[in-house]
């Protein structure tokens, strides 16, 4: 029925004016909580080559992993490895490189919330921290010095970077040889498990890879692939086959998910889907126990589409759940597996 009469209308608004106060206030829905970011341990973050070897600040490196993102992305812990480039000096990187890298982060990390210094001490609000040697060549001439490093925070020691050394073959050299370790890097590996740390097979030749995960079983030590992918889904000789990662969860190691684009598909820019994929088919062949992040963050990386920095990482976090992961299973693979080979008394 239609109202044509304006005293009509005024009538029924008023009473319904009066409805409402007699009925009060209609209850609001209250909107559901965002969820909380899950923890973060990032097993490869590349700030000491930033800051030490490209001039850029603690704080804001190259804008992937600055310090005010660290909190609100749920960042609870990276691993700083202590890469030099290979153009550093006419010699190449040298062991007093290191030296140096560690001292100018042990003077920035106080000065630059939230960070901490590196330990698994825990403080809230604070970010740990570890070191990692990347391209450990130079111990080749002194592999007793592998105690040392430990002492001043190396957890994981890379043998190899992008071309081979006195230690093991690379991934990434030109026409790699079927060589795997070297006598030296034999003696060095030894070392590292003896003095409770782990090898990271990132940037290692295949022959390499396959000799670590036999040393490590031997030893009884995890291994570690701190940023690298599945070869079944992006095919670059930096990224591992489904033996590999199954040789690795048999050494109760870890395999870090690298954002780089280059390392999750062929012939375009990485999406978030992509990661999503990576981290999937790892736990479908490792075992969800065995499954970590190593961003690369900071590493002059192109990284996904979505995953520009570490603010954005919450976002995996929810496509990951979206996928049918679990809270608990998210958790492992964001810190607590990571955690267990760098804290692994916790």
């Amino acid at each position: 029925m239609v109202l044509h009469d304006p005293s009509r209308r005024l009538l029924l608004g008023a009473a319904m004016v009066a409805m409402v106060a007699l009925l009060g206030p209609l209850p609001l829905v209250a909107a559901e909580p965002a969820p909380r970011p899950p923890p973060v341990i990032d097993l490869h973050v590349d700030l000491s080559y930033q800051v030490n070897f490209r001039g850029r600040s603690l704080a804001d490196g190259t804008g992937q992993m600055p310090a005010r993102e660290l909190l609100p992305g749920g960042v609870a812990g990276v691993v700083l490895p202590l890469y030099v480039p290979r153009w550093a000096s006419e010699l190449g990187p040298r062991e007093q490189d290191w030296t140096r890298s560690r001292q100018r982060l042990l003077e920035l990390l106080p000065s630059t919330p939230p960070y901490a210094l590196p330990g698994c001490a825990v403080a809230e609000g604070k970010v740990r921290t570890w070191f990692a040697l990347e391209g450990a060549g130079p111990l080749a001439a002194a592999p007793e010095r592998v105690g040392h490093w430990v002492q001043q925070g190396v957890r994981l020691f890379g043998l190899v970077h992008t071309w081979h050394n006195e230690l093991a073959t690379s991934s990434g050299a030109p026409n790699p040889s079927g060589r795997g370790l070297t006598e030296r890097g034999r003696e060095v590996v030894a070392r590292v498990h003896a003095a409770g740390a782990s090898v990271d097979v990132s940037h290692a030749s295949d022959a390499a890879t396959e000799e670590l995960i036999a040393l490590a079983r031997r030893d009884g030590r995890p291994l570690v692939a701190t940023h690298s992918n599945a070869r079944r889904l992006a095919p670059h000789p930096r990224n591992l086959s489904d033996g590999q990662l199954r040789g690795i969860a048999s050494t109760g190691g870890v395999v870090g998910v690298n954002f780089h684009s280059s390392f999750l598909v062929r012939g375009r820019r990485a999406k978030l889907a992509d990661v999503v994929r990576h981290v999937q088919h790892l736990v479908q062949i490792m075992g969800v126990e065995h499954v970590a992040l190593g961003s690369d963050y900071e590493g002059d990386i192109r990284p996904a589409v979505g995953l520009e920095s570490a603010r954005q990482l919450p976002r995996l976090a929810a496509a990951l759940r979206a996928k049918g992961m679990s809270e608990g299973d998210v958790e492992k693979v964001f810190a607590r597996n990571a955690l267990r080979v760098l804290c692994p008394s916790e």
